[in-house]
């Protein structure tokens, strides 16, 4: 059977347009939500839904967002060279099957019925658990169905037989439950077992019984009256205990009184002494304000004008100074160089004339001599010369600047006058005490304000008072009720009231005692009082149970040697399926493993659950094939070797299509190149669909379906030449049922 085409509609947001398949491998192709997913359900609801089921929820369920009507799906498959038209409208509930002759069909029935033949899965659970791998269930492989299909293709009445079987070994260990380990829940042996032994051992408590209950009733008798006397004292004390209670409640909540009586007395008093020094500072404010108060920023101009008045004062004693002192460079110092410079021109002179007398021995000595001194006179003079000029320069500039200063000095007094003046005080100092003074009596006002605030917790004085008087009237009352003549005659001394307690206690203890004593001895009594009918009641009972339990025991004798005999026909006429299955499994997990595992074998003990194992050439045994004994990869190549062998032995010679949803996800590289290896191995016998977000299966794919984001073009782009779409099938007349395609197929 293989699928040539699909169209959708209103089918979970898939668009209405027709998706052509090949006969191989078919890759579809997308990002998360682009409808891989929905057209796998499409694929499989074509082949398994029944459009005519009567609950809305299966119709519904495959329904597109913002649509009320149910899907469409019209599939075009091929059988045997004849091309089907298969339509299943959920919304008409109504199956339609069209070839290539014009013949339709519409009986549901008939038409799964052929469709699951030529499928070879006959069951949608059977095709989920062995065809369809959805992401992370390669383990997941199901029991139920895949057993039955198991036992439905051994030869000769296999079903039969395993259902025999299984149903003659449901009964006997029903009845042998309990009879060899202990259970919660015996069997029908155990049970009857038990209740013939029970009635037996029943009758013998039932003859002990009466002799018991005579010995109980003068107990009773005794029991009773100490507790009715224990009660009546209980009860005089517990009065008592409770009156004192009440007494000391009172107590606690007079002295609870007196205690909010003192406080508030206290608080009456810091809120006479607050409102006194309140008023003390609102004086001490209005004389410090009486003659004006200076403002922040004229006194803070005033600063800085004395401030600057006295830098500036500073300055011009300093340049007064400087003036006084004497130059370095004097007049005396002046003469003395012109003198050096006259006797070193006068060397110099006698010694040219001492060389032109022919005295060169002392004549040039002299002259350098004497040209050395005028040298150094001369340069020492220029220098003295130069050094008075820039000397004046210096004391011009320093006359100059104190003339700037001293007139700088006398507008910036001027200006501080005229600021103390308009300020009211004679100094800058005076003012910023008037100021400091104010910034103190208003901060301390504050203070004492938020006190205020704070002890009157948002009532008035008033009300203060007046719950003051409340409290002490409470007081008052508490007090004379206290020493009433009533809670006098009852009052009792802590050290008794302690006593008494204790006592209360240890009657309490002493009456729950006999309390219990006296249910106890009540449920004895009632235990153990019989009469004649009851105890031949149980004769009779246990009489019944002994022929129940016989017949019971001849039962399971029957049942026992029927499943031996049926155990030994049925393990003489089965196909051995198991070899099959490993044999195939064994051959995909050596693709798949690149040649590192190539045995598998399946645990047919186990009833619950297929188990399979690996052979471990490095383990030099069998491995069970989970976590942590393999790798999670490995894990699930050896799932898909065994579902794809099952696929195969379960099949029976049909090559129903494969669909994987992204099975390899946690497969690496090399896995994934083994992986597609094997998809072109299939595909030569199988139609695989492989659908996956992945680009890695492209190379091998015979066709690749491209399916676009939801929030991009909804068509799908098909990366392959494909034939214009086929015009909708339209129904022919009913015609009588024939045969779908050849009987023999």
């Amino acid at each position: 059977m293989i699928l040539r085409r699909l169209r959708p509609r209103r089918f979970l947001g898939l668009p209405d347009q027709w998706y052509e398949f090949a006969p191989g491998l078919t890759v579809i192709v997308g990002p998360n939500e682009a409808g891989k997913s929905s057209l796998r359900s499409a694929i499989r609801a074509a082949l398994y839904g029944n459009p005519a089921t009567t609950s809305s929820k299966f119709r519904d369920e495959f329904r597109s967002w913002g649509t009320e009507e149910p899907p469409v799906l019209v599939l075009e498959f091929e059988v045997d060279a004849k091309t089907f038209v298969l339509t299943k409208d959920f919304a008409a509930r109504k199956i339609t099957l069209t070839d290539d002759l014009g013949q339709t069909w519409d009986q549901h029935k008939a038409v799964q019925e052929r469709i699951l033949a030529q499928l070879g899965l006959v069951s949608e659970d059977l095709f989920e658990a062995t065809a369809q791998v959805a992401q992370a269930e390669l383990e997941r492989i199901h029991l139920t169905s895949i057993a039955k299909e198991l036992g439905r293709i051994v030869g000769g009445g296999g079903e039969e037989a395993a259902t025999a079987i299984r149903r003659l070994e449901q009964h006997v260990r029903a009845m042998e439950k309990g009879t060899k380990v202990l259970t919660k829940d015996p069997g029908l042996l155990k049970t009857l077992s038990e209740k013939a032994t029970a009635l037996r051992e029943e009758q013998v408590r039932l003859s002990a019984s009466a002799a018991a209950a005579d010995r109980l009733r003068p107990e009773l008798a005794t029991l009773q009256t100490t507790l009715a006397t224990t009660a009546e004292t209980l009860e005089v004390k517990q009065a008592l205990l409770r009156r004192n209670a009440e007494i000391v409640a009172l107590q606690e909540r007079l002295e609870g009184k007196q205690r909010e009586e003192a406080m508030l007395e206290e608080k009456r008093a810091k809120l006479e002494e607050t409102l006194t020094a309140l008023a003390q500072v609102d004086g001490e404010l209005e004389s410090a304000t009486a003659a004006g108060l200076p403002s922040e920023e004229a006194t803070s101009a005033a600063r800085k004008l004395h401030e600057r008045a006295a830098i500036l004062e500073m300055q011009a004693g300093r340049l007064r100074h400087e003036l006084t002192q004497p130059d370095d460079e004097t007049p005396v110092r002046s003469g003395l160089w012109r003198g050096i410079v006259a006797v070193g021109a006068g060397l110099a002179l006698v010694g040219i004339l001492a060389a032109v007398a022919g005295i060169r021995t002392l004549g040039v000595p002299t002259v350098i001599l004497g040209a050395g001194a005028a040298g150094v006179g001369w340069w020492r003079l220029w220098r003295s010369t130069s050094t008075r000029a820039l000397a004046e320069i210096r004391r011009q500039e320093r006359e100059r600047r104190l003339a700037d200063d001293e007139r700088a000095l006398e507008e910036t007094r001027s200006e501080l006058a005229s600021k103390l003046s308009s300020l009211g005080t004679a100094t800058v100092k005076e003012a910023e005490q008037k100021l400091q003074q104010h910034r103190d009596l208003s901060r301390s006002r504050g203070h004492l304000q938020q006190f205020l605030t704070g002890l009157r917790s948002g009532r008035s004085d008033e009300d203060i008072a007046e719950q003051w008087k409340t409290v002490r009237r409470d007081v008052f009352g508490l007090q004379e009720r206290l020493q009433s003549p009533e809670i006098s005659a009852h009052r009792i001394t802590p050290l008794e009231l302690t006593a008494l307690e204790r006592e209360v206690q240890q009657l309490g203890q002493q009456l729950s005692t006999l309390r219990d004593r006296e249910r106890r001895l009540l449920v004895g009594l009632e235990r153990h009082t019989i009469d004649a009918d009851a105890l031949a009641a149980i004769e009779e009972q246990g009489h019944e149970a002994s022929e129940a339990l016989a017949r019971a025991q001849h039962r399971h004798a029957v049942y026992a040697a029927a499943l031996a005999a049926l155990r030994e026909a049925h393990q003489q006429a089965q196909v051995p399926l198991r070899e099959i299955m490993q044999k195939k499994a064994s051959e995909y997990l050596a693709i798949l493993s690149n040649g590192r595992y190539r045995r598998l074998q399946v645990d047919p003990d186990n009833q619950e659950r297929i188990e399979l194992g690996v052979w471990s050439e490095e383990a030099g045994g069998w491995v069970e094939t989970r976590e942590p004994h393999l790798s999670r990869g490995t894990v699930d190549v050896v799932y898909l070797a065994a579902r794809l062998a099952l696929v195969d032995v379960l099949a029976g010679g049909k090559r129903p299509p494969l669909l994987f949803d992204d099975p390899f996800i946690t497969f690496d590289e090399q896995r994934r190149q083994a992986a597609a290896v094997l998809l072109r191995e299939l595909a030569r016998t199988h139609q695989i669909f492989l659908f996956t977000y992945t680009r890695h299966f492209d190379e091998v794919a015979d066709l690749l379906i491209e399916l676009p984001s939801r929030k991009e073009v909804t068509a799908a782009s098909v990366r392959t030449a494909s034939s214009p779409p086929a015009p909708e099938p339209v129904p022919a007349p009913p015609t009588p049922v024939g045969p779908l395609w050849d009987q023999t197929h």
